[in-house]
Formats: C-alpha cells, structure tokens, sequence
C-alpha cells in the first residue's frame, strides 16, 4: 500500500513515532529498564534520560466511548517506575520504554526523513529485542492493546508564510470567521481535528499551531501534528503491524488531502 500512497523528496517532517502499548508488566522497574538498557541494545545506545511516565490512553467506541472511560484507570499501590529515554550516538533515534509502552522515535538531525517503509523494521527489530526481554526477566507474554503513529511536522515562517493570512495558501480549507467588524485581523489561532478511521477502526488527532523552534527566541513556524492510534483486539483482526500500518496511509492521505498544490511542489511531491 506504501507504494501507492504520496511521496515527497522534502517533506516537513521532524518527528515520527512508531509505538505499542500493552497491559502492565509484573516485574518491571527503573533496574529492569538499565537491564533491557545494557544487555539488550547495541553499544550505540549510548544516553539515556529518564522522564515522566505516560498516561495509558484507550481509544474507545459506541457504548464504551460513553460508558467505558475508567476502563483504563489504575490505582497504584507503589511508585510506579518512569520513562526511560535510551537514544542512539546519531541522536536521530530514540527508543523510549516504561511498564506498558514501547516506543521508537525518529527525529530530524542533519539527514532527512528515512521513510516508513524503513522505520518499520527497524522498530521490529527493537521490540523483538523488548519481547526476549520482557521474557528473560520473568513477565508474562505482553498482551499489547493499543498502536500509536505520530508525525509531527515543522512550516518555518519565511518559506510558504510570512502571516497569519498567508496560512491558507498552505491549508486552502481554512478560513478566518466571517464578521462585519472593520480592521479586525487574525492575530493567532488553533486548529483541532478528530476523526474516525474506518469502521471503529481507530483515530485520527490533528492540530495546527503556532510555535517558536527550542525557546522563546527560536524560529517561528506552524506545528502540523498528526496522530493515529486504535485499539488492538483479536475481534478486529488488527496486529500492531497492521494498525500502524492504517495509521500511516490516514495521516499521509489527510496530510495531502488538507495541503495545496503549491505546497506539494515546495515539499517536492514525486507521486
């Protein structure tokens, strides 16, 4: 399906994220995570960070979307470990574990976006390193219930835009409010999508944002953030693989379908 989805030479992105989450581990703490750390990635996987725990998210439908949100509520009864950052010496891969999620990050350094077709195995790779470990250590087969994909992508200020007005040179579908008032311009705004994939298949989150690059003094530039992710059940017939699969052709469809020509051509659009 890859081959037949848009392509760009340049395309904006900074960020891709491949992730699964699972029904917590047992034996799981900050020791297991340096166990996993040093024993089972290369030497390459060099910094480590430690950071907040994620909250467990469950994208839930029909009577459970209503009735279902504490599904997924946990009461701990002892700390629960962090979020370990583990990132490669290119720093342009980072896997990132904790007690129910395993993640593999790709972010923009020097060199461009490696493509899904190749972040896919290399996430297979590491999580079938996580799988020998999560076994190793003493814990149950991981029961995974969700998949995640996530691009985020940067639109510096002084390419496609210089205003707020020139934003819909970019979006052509986004309009400032109709109003009578005169001299009233748009000064800044946020845009927030959500959207069914398929048949209760998934979601798919957007936003549109304005931002400044690292600090307050860093570069303006619009925040384009997708993120798709659904549920992993026996009944839907979806594997992580095919759900990230899914969460991929929704966000590059959406993201070229919402985007203009003359965007494409500065993005070099091949397909």
């Amino acid at each position: 399906m890859t081959d037949r989805l848009p392509k760009y030479d340049s395309p904006p992105v900074v960020e891709a994220v491949l992730s699964v989450q699972f029904a917590p581990l047992q034996h799981f703490s900050s020791a297991h995570a340096g166990w996993f750390w040093k024993n089972y990635l290369d030497k390459e996987w060099g910094t480590v960070h430690v950071a907040p725990r994620l909250d467990d998210q469950f994208e839930r439908f029909g009577d459970e979307m209503i009735w279902g949100r504490g599904a997924g509520l946990r009461i701990a009864t002892q700390p629960e470990p962090d979020r370990l950052q583990i990132i490669r010496a290119d720093n342009e891969r980072m896997i990132q574990i904790q007690d129910t999620r395993f993640i593999y990050n790709w972010k923009k350094q020097e060199g461009g976006y490696p493509s899904y077709d190749k972040l896919l195995p290399e996430f297979q790779q590491a999580f079938s390193s996580f799988k020998k470990f999560t076994n190793d250590s003493g814990n149950s087969p991981l029961k995974l219930n969700q998949w995640e994909v996530t691009y985020v992508n940067f639109l510096p200020k002084g390419e496609l835009w210089q205003t707020i007005n020139d934003w819909q040179k970019i979006f052509p579908a986004l309009s400032k409010p109709v109003t009578t008032i005169d001299n009233l311009s748009p000064e800044d705004f946020r845009v927030e999508w959500r959207l069914t994939i398929g048949n209760n298949l998934g979601r798919l989150y957007i936003t549109i944002n304005r931002g400044k690059i690292g600090s307050e003094k860093g570069g303006e530039v619009i925040l384009l953030q997708f993120t798709a992710r659904g549920p992993l059940k026996d009944e839907n017939g979806i594997s992580f693989q095919s759900g990230f699969d899914l969460g991929h052709q929704s966000i590059v469809l959406s993201f070229t379908d919402m985007t203009s020509d003359v965007a494409h051509k500065f993005w070099k659009r091949r397909a």
